[in-house]
């Protein structure tokens, strides 16, 4: 009978090829750039740039003993700088004790999903996700001038047909080959119900590629919602507080799980007393920012707290309350990328670093200190590298909706 996996049997920096392997497959099956773009070599090391070709070499006819044509000089060359991406991952000492196979089934889970978002976002938007500053690669798709209002075409003319194809168009008209669409997935049930001019569908399953691809105006297409932003459990930096029930009179007030409520506010409180309200409570809160009439959105500089709130002292109107609910400040107008993707590479470092703590602290996002050893825990620092590059910006097309 084979042993069970001990932590202290495992490299403490570096996650062996087996675990690495499947986490990178699955991050690039879920991330629609990695899943239309191209692969190239990437130094494990931040400082080393490496050249990637953008175009191919034009080869010349030359006369026997003739001098040979260098390929480089018709070749379009980007220079690829290795980026770390870092999560850290508190893990229950117990199952680490035991059994390190479930911890590694713990970063199975949570890590190709925590890079895939991190690496879209970048790729895309050239931002980062969790701060929303800027990205760490200076090429991203939205850089791109061309641009198609998802909805201009009439039905008569097209519809959402004729402006997928007149994204198309932009592309090739610029000498660039489209060869297929990062859609972000609300995309789908509206191009569902579009048909061309003769009642076919434009968007058709494809039984050979995964849950997240499919094939749109005869082109590969894959979805994720980094192409617009809009990701689900993104954590709790933008929350809305609205009131229900239209009242007229009364109080509510907002509870942190750490800070407790805070004071009584009135029904119609501005944004500005509100935040006072919750600046009070100093820590994380000290710099929040609050926004709005009713509803209230209320924003974090960076990671957020939780919020809760409470209505019942709220009068008038019907059956009044308050709800509070996480929002989503990096969703954006954009549906779709399309274009020319042998104009953008990615490279993957092709091994994870972890260090492992049991004894190291961390503060939460309700900037709560943690301590390993006193709550049982096994801290996960893990750290990869990834590469991005765009030959052109033109080469693709954006896709948006601002309806």
């Amino acid at each position: 009978m084979a042993n069970a996996t001990q932590l202290s049997n495992v490299e403490s920096t570096l996650l062996p090829p087996t675990l690495t392997g499947p986490i990178f497959e699955q991050a690039v099956e879920t991330s629609a750039v990695m899943s239309l773009a191209r692969r190239v070599p990437l130094s494990m090391a931040a400082n080393t740039s490496i050249p990637v070709s953008m175009d191919v070499p034009a080869a010349g006819w030359v006369a026997e003993g003739g001098a040979k044509p260098v390929g480089t000089g018709a070749v379009g060359v980007k220079t690829m700088t290795g980026k770390k991406v870092a999560l850290l991952l508190p893990v229950s000492s117990e199952v680490v004790r035991t059994n390190a196979a479930g911890l590694y089934d713990q970063l199975r889970q949570d890590l190709p999903t925590a890079i895939s978002r991190a690496f879209d976002h970048a790729a895309i938007h050239g931002l980062d996700l969790r701060t929303g500053a800027a990205g760490p690669f200076s090429d991203y798709l939205k850089m791109t001038t061309n641009s198609v209002e998802l909805g201009t075409a009439t039905q008569a003319n097209g519809g959402m047909y004729a402006d997928l194809v007149g994204g198309e168009k932009l592309v090739v008209d610029s000498n660039f080959d489209f060869s297929g669409i990062a859609g972000d997935p609300r995309l789908k049930p509206l191009l569902k119900l579009q048909v061309d001019t003769n009642g076919r569908p434009i968007w058709v399953d494809d039984p050979a590629v995964g849950f997240g691809g499919g094939q749109l105006i005869g082109y590969p297409a894959a979805f994720n919602r980094g192409v617009s932003g809009n990701y689900r459990r993104h954590g709790n930096k933008v929350q809305v507080i609205t009131l229900t029930g239209s009242p007229t009179g009364g109080t509510f007030n907002v509870a942190s799980a750490v800070f407790g409520k805070s004071a009584d506010v009135a029904y119609n409180v501005s944004a500005a007393n509100l935040q006072t309200a919750l600046r009070a409570w100093g820590g994380i809160f000290a710099t929040v920012a609050v926004t709005g009439s009713g509803p209230y959105t209320v924003t974090f500089p960076l990671s957020g707290a939780p919020l809760e709130v409470d209505g019942t002292d709220l009068t008038g109107g019907t059956s009044p309350t308050a709800v509070v609910a996480q929002s989503n400040a990096a969703a954006t107008s954009l549906r779709a990328i399309g274009g020319d993707w042998t104009q953008c590479a990615y490279g993957v470092g092709m091994d994870i670093t972890i260090k492992v703590s049991d004894t190291a602290s961390y503060v939460d996002e309700a900037s709560v200190t943690h301590s390993a050893f006193q709550e049982n825990l096994v801290l996960l620092l893990v750290e990869a590298y990834f590469g991005f590059v765009v030959g052109n910006p033109n080469a693709f097309v954006a896709y948006t909706d601002a309806s």
